[in-house]
Parts: C-alpha cells; structure tokens; sequence
C-alpha cells in the first residue's frame, strides 16, 4: 500500500514549518488589521461563552463533572462554579459552541476560537500574562488550526469528521504552549500529543447534535492537556503532520486534490477572513436564509403569501435539508426550520430554539415549504464562497433573490458598533447590564492590561 505523505507534497515539512512559525510570531510585528482582528474574536467569544454557559448542554456538562470531582480555583465565564483549568477549557469550548453564534472560518470548515481561546484563557490564568501576551497567542493558534483546515479541507468532512474536534487540538495547542514558553523540542512533542486527541464526527447531522457541542470543548481541553504534558517531559510523535501513519494520512487523504499547508507571509493572516456571526444557527445556512429575508422585505411578501420556497446551495450546505428540529440543537442546523424562522420572524434569535417555537404547528407547516437542492454552478464556488439562490413562489409570482455570503464575514462586514451590541445582548442577561458594560469597555483595551486574570474573574456569575 503506497502511504501519502503531505511532505512530499509541501517540500519541507509541515509540521516542522508550523513549529517555526508559532515560535517565531510577534505582536509588534503583526499590522493593525491582524491586531485588531484578534481584539475582536476574543471579545466576541467571550460573550457567546457567557451566553452559552446558561444553555442546558454546558449546565449538563458541568453537572457530570460536579458528580465526579470537587470544585477548583478558576472561573468559567457564565458560571459561578469554579474548576482546574482542563475542565474550565472544556466547559468554556463547549459552552462558546453550545448555541451557534461563534466565530469560523469558511475555507476550513473549522470554528477557531472555542478550541484557542478557552485553552489561551487558562493557559494564561494567574501567571501575570499581558492582553498583549494573550492576543499574540490567540493569533498564533489561530493561525494554526486554519492552516491545517485549510489544507484539510473538503477532504476531512467527506470522509465524516468534525474539522473543529479534529483540528481544533493544534490551535488549542499553539495558544497554550506560546504562553508555557515551550521550546521547539517541547512544542513537537505537543503537537505530537494533541494529534491523538483530535477527535470528532459529523454523524450529529442525523441527529444527536448535543455531542457538536463537546467536540469543542474536547479540542479546548485536549490542546491545553498536551502543552503541559509536553512541559513536563512527555514525548510525543515527530512530523505528526506529514508522516507515515500521522494526522494527515489518517483525516485527510483520501480525495486526488491536496491542498497544500500555508502560512504567513506565504498568505494572508488569516484570522483577518474569519466570520463573526450574527444569527444563532448553522453558518452554511445563513447566506439563503439572509437571501430569503431581504427577498421577502423588499417585494412586501408576507408568510402566508407563500406557497414554495426552493433553495439551490453547495452540497455541504445542502446536507442540511434533511436534518429535522425536535431538538434545539439540531434545529440550529436544519435547513426547512431556519428558513421558516426567515418566513416568520425575519431574523434568527437564539430564543426561537426553544420548545414553545420548535413545537409551533404553524412554525412546521412553513418548514413543509421548503426545498433544497445542491446545484453543480453552486457547488464549485465553494469553499471560495458561501452561494445560495432562493426563490420564492406566491399567488403574486415567483421572485428570486441570492447571496454569496452571509453578515459577519470580510465580504460581508460586521462592523465594531454591530459587535458591541451582539455582545450587550449575550451578556447583559447574565452578569448584569452595568457589568457588561465595563467588561465591553475593557476587552476593547485589553492590550494595556498588565494581567489578564482579573478580566476572567469579571467574566462569572
């Protein structure tokens, strides 16, 4: 059997290439629209955590750990219990993906910031490390696991894995370790470590979505896991990347296309094209759902004018059709249900998850509207774009509207104003208006603060 190898394919090793790179990024030297993109996924994230951490998959999941082990000394933002740091990072990584309005990265299919900045967070914890320390982390691992999405990608979800579980290990791992200050032999055997971690399969398409939710919190946990293992002198295997029986041959391989491992200067940051998201629900849905909604606006349609509503997207997105809403989470990835919050509320609140919306008999007669297809023309502009054509048949006439992109990506900004109220709105609830408003304020100047530890302590309940 003939053994691919992604070194062959890259020339100099990846993993060799994605140690240099994580040891040798500085702050100073990253341009403000880098510096500025990290300020704006860490403050993002930590809202959806606190706003996450009141949903019933991060209270069940700190409930099991409760029943097996006493509280620790850290905080988890949203919660008022407190945990060691692996369990803090897992329950943060799950609570941030528990309700579908963290951040992502489209050409990878991966959502970066549950799995790195969870892992930053507590790697960082009580030690005196800077915001400025902090951000310089979170690009690091966030450059990472992008990497390796990208070269990853389509390929790891074709064969029916989760890339953020998968990949989310090595993100988890970089953050961490550039705030352990591991060296390059430390920082390998990491790395090595956290390839046996990743972990994660797509079968929550089906149903059973709660378990997407731990795949974030799992990659969180499992990346901090193996930097501090690997600090204190646990090996792990060398070029886990490319090598024989390694992460790539084992997730990746598989289709004739390789897409080669790249990292700055060679692109582009990539942090500056992760999306925010604005609506609680599946990213792959969102460009027909805001097609849908500005369609609906503009011809003055209302919902019961309407009596079809065909949607042609990618494949990816088109294996949404069939995944049904009994469950909260599922319905947060099902195609028929998202659109007809489109029809009904145009807009998608994390409120209309609920059982009382979910079990709507008017709300399912609208999902009973809705068709979606995979057209080939669509199909091959992704994962360059996000494409889908809706078109909407009513007593009046058919009309058609389509989207390339959804809100919140680069194509489609999402502005700092936008993002201030999304975090208000996540935030407010939980630890008060007054609170909220003071955390806002010092996660926009957090590259002054001497020590982070204070901010994560402002971030409970």
């Amino acid at each position: 059997m003939q053994i691919l190898s992604h070194e062959k394919n890259d020339g100099e090793g990846a993993t060799s290439r994605l140690l240099d790179f994580s040891l040798s990024l500085r702050w100073d030297a990253l341009d403000e629209d880098v510096r500025h993109s990290a300020k704006r996924h860490l403050l993002d994230t930590i809202g959806v955590i606190i706003q996450g951490s009141t949903g019933e998959i991060a209270g069940r999941a700190e409930s099991v750990l409760s029943d097996i082990r006493p509280a620790g000394n850290v905080p988890v933002p949203g919660r008022a219990r407190r945990a060691d740091i692996l369990d803090a990072a897992y329950l943060a990584g799950t609570a941030g993906h528990g309700i579908e309005l963290d951040d992502g990265y489209r050409q990878g299919s991966v959502h970066p910031a549950v799995c790195v900045i969870p892992s930053a967070l507590y790697a960082a914890y009580g030690r005196s490390i800077s915001g400025l320390r902090l951000l310089e982390s979170i690009v690091t691992g966030y450059e990472v696991m992008t990497a390796i999405a990208f070269a990853s990608h389509p390929a790891m979800r074709h064969r029916g894995f989760h890339p953020t579980g998968v990949v989310g290990v090595f993100g988890a791992v970089a953050a961490a370790a550039r705030l352990f200050d591991l060296d390059k032999a430390q920082l390998a055997n990491a790395f090595g470590i956290a390839a046996s971690g990743g972990a994660g399969l797509f079968a929550f398409i089906n149903g059973g979505t709660d378990i997407k939710r731990l795949h974030a919190g799992h990659a969180a946990r499992e990346g901090l896991q193996a930097a501090l293992l690997a600090r204190a002198g646990v090996g792990g295997p060398p070029n886990v990347i490319e090598g024989r029986d390694g992460f790539m041959q084992a997730f990746a391989y598989g289709e004739t296309a390789q897409r080669a491992l790249t990292l700055p200067p060679e692109v582009a940051f990539r942090i500056t094209d992760c999306y925010i998201k604005p609506y609680a629900c599946c990213r792959h849905l969102q460009p027909a759902v805001e097609a849908l909604i500005t369609l609906l606006e503009a011809e003055g349609i209302s919902e019961d004018q309407i009596k079809d509503v065909r949607v042609e997207t990618y494949g990816i997105s088109a294996a949404h059709a069939r995944t049904g809403w009994d469950e909260y989470a599922s319905a947060q990835l099902s195609f028929p249900y998202i659109m007809a919050l489109g029809m009904r509320y145009r807009k998608i609140k994390v409120a209309y998850f609920e059982d009382q919306v979910r079990n709507d008999p008017t709300l399912a007669a609208l999902c009973g509207l809705v068709r979606v297809e995979m057209a080939p023309d669509l199909d091959a502009r992704y994962p360059d774009l996000r494409p889908a054509r809706v078109t909407v048949t009513t007593d009046r006439g058919v009309f058609k509207g389509e989207a390339s992109e959804a809100l919140g990506s680069r194509q489609v900004p999402f502005s700092d104003e936008k993002l201030g109220d999304k975090f208000m709105e996540m935030v407010a609830p939980v630890i008060g208006e007054k609170r909220a408003g003071e955390l806002l304020s010092q996660l926009w100047q957090i590259e002054d603060m001497h020590d982070i530890t204070p901010l994560l302590d402002a971030c409970t309940v």
